[in-house]
């Protein structure tokens, strides 16, 4: 199902037990990602994005991403820890955008997005413009259509950006997203994806992704003409430990994950 939140794990053996612990046992540790690479293929270019997750002390919940491309997302909690706050500071473009998250039940509502525009000494903000908001339509506890608002500048009227709706096999996989604008602007997307039965490397992380499915590791994707594949390399854990992506038959990505106990 498309998880409300999301975490990382890694595989760290840091003692010995006197005891040997059963395959089956093994395959139960929950693991918490300490860091993402992703390598993107671009024809003869290639570029790499490392993501370093930080955790509050004595948790589970994720306290900050940094990411190599000079941003640092911080997560705030309500006290059952539920996210309530995501600020995403982006330094070369001296901006926070900030997300505040509204819940109904356990369920995310509703997301008020919000930019404010940082000074170049301090990185303080200077100013705070409300932007839009995204609705969030349930069948269960799976999102079955996104809505997403934005404000015009010279009217301050709202106005519907895109729409997503989604689809999910027995297991709670993502099967279908659609992406619609009502504007015309963008061409409209359909996406068809299967998956595996290993555990994905986001399933337990205190972190919302919009649109995403973290229940198992995608296997294809398809996006109109567009075909990709996906071969995933598994730890002891039933973790990733790498993902090859392919677009047809090039190479045009790959993921590489460590992990620590939970």
């Amino acid at each position: 199902m498309i998880r409300q939140f999301v975490i990382l794990f890694v595989l760290s053996v840091f003692f010995i037990s006197a005891c040997e612990v059963s395959s089956e046992e093994e395959a139960d540790v929950l693991l918490l990602p300490t860091n993402m690479t992703a390598t993107l293929i671009m024809g003869a270019n290639t570029t790499k994005l490392i993501a370093d997750f930080h955790y509050v002390p004595d948790s589970d919940l994720l306290d900050h991403i940094t990411w190599s491309n000079h941003q640092t997302h911080f997560l705030r909690y309500d006290p059952s820890g539920r996210v309530i706050v995501l600020s995403k500071m982006k330094v070369k473009e001296k901006v926070r955008e900030e997300f505040f998250y509204n819940y109904e039940g356990e369920l995310v509502s509703e997301v008020i997005l919000v930019k404010k525009n940082l000074d170049y000494t301090y990185l303080e903000p200077i100013d705070s413009t409300y932007t839009g908001r995204i609705q969030y339509e349930y069948e269960g506890k799976q999102v079955v259509r996104e809505s997403e608002y934005g404000i015009q500048k010279e009217s301050q009227m709202e106005y519907l950006v895109r729409e997503a709706f989604y689809a999910y096999d027995g297991d709670g996989n993502m099967l279908s997203r659609t992406l619609t604008y009502p504007d015309g602007n963008e061409v409209d997307e359909n996406a068809v994806m299967t998956y595996d039965s290993g555990k994905h490397p986001f399933s337990e992380l205190a972190y919302y992704f919009i649109g995403e499915s973290f229940v198992n590791n995608q296997l294809s994707k398809t996006i109109g003409s567009m075909e990709y594949s996906y071969n995933v390399k598994l730890n002891a854990q039933n973790y990733p430990e790498a993902i090859y992506e392919k677009l047809g038959s090039f190479n045009t990505a790959v993921f590489r994950y460590t992990y620590k106990t939970r």
